[in-house]
């Protein structure tokens, strides 16, 4: 008998959620719910009884919920579907058709209705180029389907980076003059030797594209002809460049970027071409355009740094401490420095 009645009770789940009005979880623990049943009931309570926009919507689905003897993991499962849906009225009318629908088709039906809802993705054509901490990078393209087969077609997959750069007009992608390749001195003096290593490690050229090459790279890549090499100084860094305006002058990006060849900020990669140049002291605040005064950020670090020092830090805040960059954490602990010369 006390199975026949709970079975009973299983096929009027709707009613037996509608009894939850004005319990609380606590209370429906003391009536014998598990924590987990009682939040399942409130929720459930919430969404067919609950305040809602919708009321006609929501008693046709009380009443065919009803109708259909949907029990609880059917109504468990016409949400679980219908929480895929953020439209507010579709969301309403793809519930008061699965409370329609009988309990073996609901999910079949759900599927369906969700596939017809999702707008096709649609494509444009773009690139993207991501670096990677080992040298290497991966572009990605977007473009005529046949044109695009007709390259991927022609990489040997034996050595897929190398054989697309050949493929290429002109034997590969140059950088471009705008870019720098920033070298120390010491290094730079070891170039200008023939040397392509220092002490039996060959050393690592920065770029303010974001790659990064070795000495000898460098050399076969001719970027005396084709680029712009900067010379940094361990002992006196960048060269400093003082103007009386907000903008950074070209010189000085020259110098901070090779200061600092991607975002200054604590752990960004983004390149120094897709950086701002940020105040230190705030230009409003009557800070300077000078190369101490300045630091280049990503656009998102840029906005993100705390420049009001008389309110509640926040997410840190850029500075130079005797000269070096440094990013201040908003807690208390140590200035961390992120030139890449520091």
């Amino acid at each position: 008998m006390r199975l026949q009645t709970f079975f009973a009770a299983l096929g009027r789940a709707i009613d037996l959620v509608a009894e939850c009005a004005g319990l609380s979880e606590s209370d429906l623990v003391a009536l014998g719910a598990t924590p987990a049943d009682a939040t399942v009931f409130l929720s459930l309570h919430h969404t067919y009884f609950g305040y809602t926009s919708s009321t006609k919507k929501q008693r046709t689905a009380v009443e065919a919920a009803r109708r259909r003897g949907h029990g609880l993991v059917t109504l468990q499962l016409i949400e679980h579907f219908v929480a895929k849906v953020r439209d507010h009225h579709k969301a309403w009318d793809l519930r008061v058709e699965l409370c329609q629908t009988s309990a073996e088709l609901v999910e079949k039906v759900a599927r369906k209705k969700l596939r017809q809802m999702r707008k096709p993705r649609t494509y444009a054509e773009r690139a993207k180029l991501t670096q990677h901490g080992n040298g290497l990078a991966t572009l990605t393209v977007t473009a005529d389907s046949l044109q695009l087969t007709g390259v991927f077609e022609g990489i040997d997959q034996e050595r897929p980076g190398e054989s697309f750069l050949e493929n290429l007009d002109g034997g590969g992608v140059k950088t471009e003059v705008a870019t720098m390749a920033v070298l120390q001195l010491d290094d730079y003096a070891e170039l200008l030797k023939g040397n392509t290593d220092k002490d039996g490690e060959e050393f690592i050229v920065r770029t303010t594209s974001g790659a990064t090459m070795t000495g000898s790279q460098l050399v076969e890549r001719a970027l005396l002809d084709k680029g712009i090499i900067v010379a940094v100084s361990r002992e006196h860094g960048p060269l400093d460049v003082f103007r009386f305006q907000r903008f950074a002058t070209a010189k000085q990006r020259l110098a901070l970027a090779a200061e600092n060849p991607c975002c200054a900020w604590e752990g960004c990669k983004v390149p120094f071409e897709k950086c701002q140049i940020h105040h230190i002291k705030a230009w409003a605040r009557g800070g300077p355009t000078n190369i101490l005064n300045l630091v280049p950020l990503c656009p998102y670090h840029n906005g993100v740094n705390d420049d009001d020092p008389d309110a509640p830090p926040s997410r840190g805040h850029m500075d130079r401490i005797g000269g070096r960059v440094a990013w201040i954490p908003p807690y208390d602990a140590a200035p961390v420095f992120t030139s890449a010369f520091n």
